[in-house]
Formats: structure tokens, C-alpha cells, sequence
């Protein structure tokens, strides 16, 4: 099925616009990452029945970009070695699985 998406403005279908990620617990949780247009934005889509999250995209110290938003409980969206993470509080909680 669709689902609105409110970064898309769109109903799109997860499997197709999203970049699918897999909790790190062992659960069978994923969460699925979808962009913008322009890749300011992006909104997580959790399996879990948890609220949908739009994070905005900020400029790394380091170099790079991490999607989150200003408040240290927020998820934080990174790519890290080639693989697209998800993580809240410095704790990793759902990773993209190699050649996803």
C-alpha cells in the first residue's frame, strides 16, 4: 500500500522511495528513510507503530551531513561507512544492511 509522506508531499509506496534499515537488537523492527527532493529534509518511517519523524539536515564539524533535529532525544541520521544508520542518545538503533 501508499502511504503519505509528508517530505514528498506524496503517497508513495516505503519499498520503493525509502532506503530500508534494520534494528540493531535483534528485533525484526526496520525503519525506512526517505528524503526530500532537495535532501534538506527527511522522514523516518517506523515498522513499530511509532510516529512518523521529519529531521532537517546539518553540517558536520567534520565534514558531511547528519539529519536530525535540535534536542538531544531526536534521532539522528547518518551515512557511516558506506551504510545508512539511525541513532538517538550516541546509541545505535537501526543500521541498513551492506549492498541494501
Amino acid at each position: 500500500g501508499y502511504v503519505w509522506c509528508e517530505v514528498q508531499q506524496d503517497c508513495i509506496r516505503l519499498f520503493e522511495k525509502g532506503i530500508r534499515t534494520e534494528a540493531v537488537d535483534g528485533s525484526t523492527a526496520s525503519a525506512f528513510i526517505v528524503f526530500s527532493p532537495d535532501s534538506t529534509r527527511l522522514e523516518l518511517f517506523f515498522s513499530d507503530e511509532q510516529p512518523n519523524e521529519i529531521l532537517e539536515r546539518r553540517g558536520l564539524p567534520s565534514g558531511g551531513y547528519a539529519w536530525n533535529v535540535e534536542d538531544d532525544d531526536t534521532k539522528n541520521v547518518r551515512f557511516v561507512d558506506g551504510v545508512w544508520t539511525i541513532s538517538q542518545r550516541n546509541k545505535l538503533i537501526y543500521s541498513q544492511k551492506a549492498g541494501n
